[in-house]
């Protein structure tokens, strides 16, 4: 299997499992009373809670990363801007997956 079909696979794959993800995150939001400090800590808190947003932040994660550098290769193939542009791509999806990082390591404290 060439990776761009891997890429396409899991795409696919990937779907189906943000979607679930999504749902289960809006029923379980709707569940809480109060949005204050202490009922969402306590959301968060719960570690089955936690590792399904963190792998719902994850997966969407990489399943746009997919779409967006083919995005870019479509867009700005054989141009002069297509390294920065991936570049400047990169970089930000950097620092949103260490943002994520952080977030985990911050809240597991």
């Amino acid at each position: 299997m060439t990776f761009e079909t891997s890429k396409w696979v899991y795409q696919r794959i990937s779907t189906i499992f943000i979607f679930i993800l999504f749902v289960w995150l809006l029923y379980n939001v709707n569940k809480i009373n109060t949005y204050n400090y202490e009922s969402i800590y306590f959301f968060f808190n719960d570690s089955k809670n936690f590792f399904f947003f963190i792998l719902l932040i994850i997966l969407s994660l990489f399943h746009s990363s997919i779409e967006v550098f083919h995005s870019v290769h479509d867009y700005f193939h054989d141009t002069k801007n297509e390294n920065t542009v991936t570049n400047i791509t990169k970089f930000l999806y950097l620092l949103v997956f260490l943002s994520i990082i952080i977030f985990i390591f911050k809240f597991q404290l």
